[in-house]
């Protein structure tokens, strides 16, 4: 069994409208601090509000945060907004986005773990799912999909006057139930959490973990053909999209589409792109493939040199950075090899993997940069925010997913029909120059991951801003933007879960802010065999590395110094005994809050 598989704060209780008048008295006193001419422009009415989201972008994958990968577009809105660094997201992709739409934590509004890993678990008898619980019998927090108590973003949006849609992916809509016969994979809808049953007047989505990017071949179904698409309610297989799919593309034709649908009250929008570019299969046009050809030949630890360089020079990291280096062979849970172990053939096979995953990458920018020269066509641009992130950290699957109709020659890598993954070793690059990837919330790399923000009115670009920001805090801050008071206790008539996260609104207006104070720090977990708990400059981690079969409980809390020592290189467990005791004290309340469930010993 892989041990390595598979946050909580407080709503700031400033007003909203106080909030954006000390924000609009930041801005006038603080501008010459920005790029540019140091202008911010007038905010003409509400604000428009586009978020994008990549899936399983690592760290420094993306232009601006130090890679070699193309994405001009991504890096102009970072030269015109500002990076956040320290940018905290969920350790996977239905986590993440149910904490996106919630401001709440995960397992509060349902989705404890993805839906399809929970029913895996289930069927592995993984304790205590399938032993303690089962397919029957699951808690309300580990259901999978965004429950009736969750907010979610698009309906405060929409009841407070603007135009609501999204395209892409959704993963917050699939239940896990019974398997019985004539529905043998243990998952169903939900058309209750639909994102046209949330709040959004428009979409196309995704409901799917994810899937083929381009559209099936007639004739030969793979398993990444068999998901589920939608329209505004109307869901249908994978076999109807157009002949010319491809993921990034079709998402980005479809919200603007929808963008530039009539708008005679003159709404502002609210959208949402989300992007299945970055993940598995590893897929994308050709001719975006050829353009990266050769840039790979040199391997692994020369990739990640050239980043970690490149975030030094940008002044990302400092030039003394201490950055973790993971075990090497014969660890049987990282046991890939190096590059000088590979032999010519896997060399080359590696190579193009990683092309492929550049490939979609640009590809994704370009379409962004049609999104944004809209908005400038149309002079909506001024008064947009724009946030760009990815929901997680950079995927370590391995090798290649055999299986009826898949052809993983190397002469057909990218192209439809093969199912490659680029493994823990181009993960490890991805997550530069943080510890592991996806899936491991004690490590870094699963959780810090690339995020933009450009604000409405911006005229310049503005500091980096280095303060921990998590994704509950996304909700709060957009309505912040918009003016829109956050509900507490019920909203139109029903119970809720209120906003956990706090609003970066006014700090993203001021070049170096304090954090934002958070009485119960912020903790997460994957899977119930990996988690962290942070308070300030502390993290507790406990993170498993390599395949050993263990429990939750076997695996030691580490302390890490975050002021000094983000790569999580030195554990200072040992020497500071009171701090884990009070780091351990949050987490068994975050434990108590959530209804997290631990893994155990399997009976």
């Amino acid at each position: 069994m892989n041990a390595s598989l598979p946050a909580v704060s407080h709503s700031n209780p400033t007003r909203m409208g106080r909030a954006r008048i000390l924000a609009g008295f930041a801005v006038l006193a603080l501008s010459a601090c920005g790029g540019g001419d140091g202008k911010d422009v007038a905010q003409t009415g509400p604000p428009n509000i586009l978020v994008i989201v990549a899936d399983d972008v690592g760290y420094s994958d993306i232009g601006a945060f130090g890679s070699e990968i193309r994405t001009p577009n991504i890096d102009a809105l970072a030269g015109e907004g500002r990076l956040l660094t320290n940018f905290v997201s969920g350790a996977v992709c239905g986590p993440s986005r149910a904490m996106l739409m919630s401001g709440a934590d995960h397992h509060r509004v349902g989705v404890g773990a993805n839906p399809e890993v929970v029913a895996g678990l289930i069927a592995q008898k993984f304790a205590p799912f399938g032993t303690e619980y089962g397919f029957g019998n699951l808690p309300l927090e580990y259901r999978g999909y965004l429950n009736d108590q969750a907010l979610a973003m698009p309906e405060l949006f929409r009841d407070h006057g603007y135009r609501t849609m999204m395209a892409g992916k959704w993963h917050l809509g699939q239940e896990v139930v019974e398997p019985r016969p004539g529905r043998p994979i243990p998952m169903e809808p939900r058309p209750a959490s639909f994102p046209d049953a949330r709040g959004f007047e428009k979409s196309f989505m995704l409901l799917d973990f994810g899937g083929a990017h381009f559209a099936p071949i007639p004739g030969k179904p793979n398993r990444y053909d068999s998901v589920t698409y939608g329209e505004n309610g109307r869901t249908f297989h994978a076999n109807e999209l157009p002949k010319d799919y491809y993921s990034s593309v079709y998402f980005t034709d479809k919200l603007l589409e929808y963008l530039k649908a009539d708008n005679k009250e003159e709404k502002p929008f609210f959208a949402y792109l989300s992007y299945t570019a970055g993940h598995f299969p590893l897929q994308a046009p050709a001719e975006d493939i050829a353009a990266y050809a050769g840039h790979y030949d040199d391997g692994y630890q020369a990739v990640r040199n050239r980043r970690v360089q490149r975030l030094k020079d940008l002044g990302l990291i400092a030039p003394n950075f201490s950055m973790y280096e993971s075990p090497r062979n014969p660890d049987p849970g990282l046991g890939e090899k190096t590059w000088d172990e590979l032999s010519a053939d896997e060399k080359a096979y590696q190579a193009r993997v990683m092309e492929i995953y550049a490939a979609m990458l640009t590809n994704m920018d370009r379409q962004i940069g049609r999104v944004v020269q809209h908005l400038k066509d149309t002079g909506q641009y001024d008064n947009t925010l724009i946030l760009f992130f990815s929901d997680n950290g950079p995927d370590d699957g391995r090798g290649v997913d055999e299986g009826p109709n898949l052809d993983n020659s190397y002469e057909n890598l990218g192209k439809a029909g093969s199912a490659a993954v680029y493994g823990s070793r181009w993960a490890e690059v991805g997550s530069t120059p943080y510890r592991m990837w996806k899936g491991r919330a004690g490590a870094e790399g699963s959780s810090s991951t690339p995020a933009i923000v450009k604000l409405p009115s911006q005229a310049g670009g503005k500091p980096a801003l280095n303060i921990p920001v998590h994704i509950t805090d996304i909700l709060p801050t957009l309505l912040d933007a918009a003016d829109i008071p956050p509900p507490a206790g019920t909203y139109r008539g029903r119970e809720i879960i209120d906003i956990e996260g706090v609003s970066q609104w006014a700090a993203l207006h001021i070049p170096a802010p304090e954090p934002a104070a958070r009485p119960a720090g912020l903790a997460g977990e994957a899977l119930g065999l990996s988690a962290f708990v942070r308070d300030g400059q502390w993290k507790l981690s406990r993170q498993a590395v390599g395949d050993a079969d263990v429990t939750f409980s076997d695996i030691p809390w580490e302390l890490f110094d975050m002021n000094t020592d983000r790569g999580e290189t030195q554990d200072l467990a040992a020497s500071h005994p009171d701090i884990v005791a009070r780091l351990e004290v949050l987490w068994d309340a975050y434990v108590r809050r959530n209804n997290v469930l631990l893994h155990t010993a399997a009976p």
